[in-house]
């Protein structure tokens, strides 16, 4: 500012504005916030002040907003930061459920007839392995032999390339045969053979690995996590320019997941998203150009990032990292891998139906139809309004996709039934957002609990169907928290019947079937649901004491509606009319 111009802003009598004015905030310069004409003119602009501009702190909507879609819960010196809605909602609405947010101790343990796995989470993701006493040359001598890598590489293939999606499997098999051959792989290209030895282990039974490594399935994981996480180190993974090495890191994190450090894996995924940031794989490819083979790599590694984001983030009920307004990376196309080549210069056509990559376009289209909206000024919307959003998204993706799979195919039948999972989790999800006026009929509404109820259903037969045994390990995954806290919290509620000990043969099956196949994670709802269990536990039995009654005799799943087998498609989604008409 100039000595005239400041002799003036100081022998001004003028008000201050509360604000710097638009001109100046445009400008990005320092605003004086008077409007003397004699500044303005020395200036040669005119300062327009910011009028409309509603403080945050006096926007009621947004106060109301806020309450309705976060929580922090505070407790003994620690905190715990909860912006899902699910989460949030479910805590508030049901009296039952709040200890589920609010009761962060680790003492209330709940066992259902089952053991936990003893397999002890070992510590270290893509940048936390520092155990030097453990060399990659004997990993490479022991894994890298022909007989084992093609094997590893055929469970590759079977159990985790067709759910996740991010490699081209022919690109792929070339640095197979280079490895098996002895011949010196790049740092990122051996650092990204790590994680597909990694994510083969991970997808085996226990059983099977010692026949196929010679070693136990335990120490098979930890050997080739440490491959990755020095991999990565020897690619210099966080300054990397590498495709591979961010291919590398996104695979495994998707892998270790599923059994490993679930908060670990959440911190982790915000390094990746920086380092894909930095190689522009947030950008679309054809906007600078790139090669078509090279476009759709890259879409497909970004989507994947999200897919990552948004797991990792539902674990510990925050929302997403990744916001629409990052990125302007457009979906994959719909096209298998054998319709793309390195060498190709021309675009190839989308296909209608099922492809290899189908799966994540599907899932894709959900997280920006519903997950984002959602975090975006979605708690506004009228419940009618939800479930219309719903109901419109899962009818696009029927006739786009899901119509025109053949159900008797296992893979297409896992696709259909992750994306009606994913669909009827979001149906169920508007009525736990739906306003305070609505708790005692949400409570109480049978159609509400029913398709909790049968979704519960689909979701342990997807995870047990002996049809489909090389899926399972990643669905088991997908563990539907929610909707069994909700069922839980509803049988506390209900009088016995046929019915409610049905859904409690339901949710202590698949809670059973959680303890049994996966070791304890840090996912947020994990500990919470141990006591909620309990509480209905006792519950049920003080009820049938004052009854006097025994439980009602009832098969929760009977083996015709838990085998896949030669049972007939319509049968195996006829519970929630998943073939034809209406989602819900």
């Amino acid at each position: 500012m100039s000595d005239v111009e400041r002799n003036i802003s100081a022998s001004s009598s003028g008000q201050l504005n509360k604000r710097s004015c638009l001109r100046c905030s445009q400008r990005k310069v320092r605003c004086d916030k008077h409007l003397e004409e004699e500044v303005e003119q020395l200036r040669s602009t005119r300062c327009h002040p910011d009028t409309d501009h509603t403080d945050l702190d006096d926007d009621p909507n947004l106060q109301k907003t806020v309450k309705k879609t976060e929580l922090l819960v505070l407790k003994e010196g620690k905190s715990r930061y909860v912006s899902d809605e699910a989460s949030v909602a479910l805590g508030q609405k049901i009296s039952e459920l709040r200890d589920i947010i609010e009761s962060p101790s680790d003492d209330e343990p709940y066992s259902l007839d089952a053991t936990y796995n003893p397999t002890i989470l070992v510590e270290g993701g893509i940048l936390g392995d520092h155990d030097f006493t453990w060399s990659l040359d004997y990993f490479r001598l022991h894994y890298f032999q022909p007989a084992r890598m093609d094997a590893l590489w055929r469970t590759y293939q079977e159990n985790v390339a067709p759910l996740i999606v991010i490699l081209h499997q022919a690109t792929m098999a070339r640095i197979v045969q280079d490895a098996c051959a002895g011949s010196d792989l790049s740092p990122s290209d051996e650092a990204l053979l790590f994680s597909v030895c990694y994510a083969a282990v991970a997808s085996m039974k226990a059983h099977i690995c010692p026949s196929v490594l010679d070693v136990d399935r335990d120490t098979a994981i930890q050997d080739c996590r440490r491959a990755v996480s020095q991999g990565l180190r020897r690619a210099n993974f966080i300054s990397s320019q590498s495709l591979s090495a961010l291919q590398a890191a996104v695979l495994f994190l998707l892998c270790y997941r599923v059994g490993g450090d679930t908060r670990l894996v959440w911190a982790e995924s915000a390094v990746v998203i920086r380092v894909a940031q930095a190689q522009g794989v947030h950008r679309d490819g054809r906007n600078f150009a790139l090669p078509p083979f090279e476009t759709e790599m890259r879409r497909r590694l970004w989507w994947h990032i999200c897919m990552l984001d948004m797991l990792s983030s539902g674990d510990q009920g925050v929302d997403t990292q990744i916001r629409p307004e990052m990125f302007d990376t457009q979906f994959p196309s719909n096209i298998d891998d054998d319709d793309i080549a390195l060498c190709m210069t021309d675009w190839p056509l989308p296909k209608t139906g099922f492809t290899n990559i189908t799966i994540c376009i599907m899932t894709c289209q959900i997280m920006t139809g519903i997950l984002w909206p959602r975090q975006c000024g979605y708690s506004d919307m009228s419940t009618h309004d939800r479930e219309n959003l719903v109901t419109a998204l899962g009818k696009r993706l029927h006739e786009q996709y899901i119509d025109h799979f053949n159900l008797d195919i296992p893979i297409h039948w896992v696709v259909a039934t992750v994306v009606r999972l994913q669909l009827s989790k979001a149906w169920l999800a508007t009525q736990f957002q739906s306003g305070a006026s609505d708790v005692k009929s949400f409570r109480h509404d049978d159609r509400v609990f029913e398709t909790a109820l049968e979704l519960a259903q689909f979701s342990y037969l997807l995870h047990t169907n002996e049809g489909t045994p090389q899926w399972s390990w990643l669905c088991t995954s997908f563990k539907e928290w929610h909707v069994v806290a909700f069922i839980l919290s509803e049988l506390c509620l209900r009088p016995l019947s046929p019915e409610t000990d049905h859904a409690w043969d339901v949710v202590t099956k698949i809670y059973s079937s959680w303890q049994h196949d996966m070791p304890r994670t840090d996912a947020m709802l994990q500990k919470p649901l141990d006591r909620l269990m309990a509480r209905t536990a006792a519950s049920r039995a003080s009820r049938q004491e004052q009854d006097g009654q025994a439980p009602f005799s009832q098969e929760a799943l009977s083996d015709e509606f838990l085998g896949l087998g030669d049972t007939d498609s319509g049968l195996l989604f006829s519970g929630l009319d998943w073939l034809s008409g209406s989602l819900f």
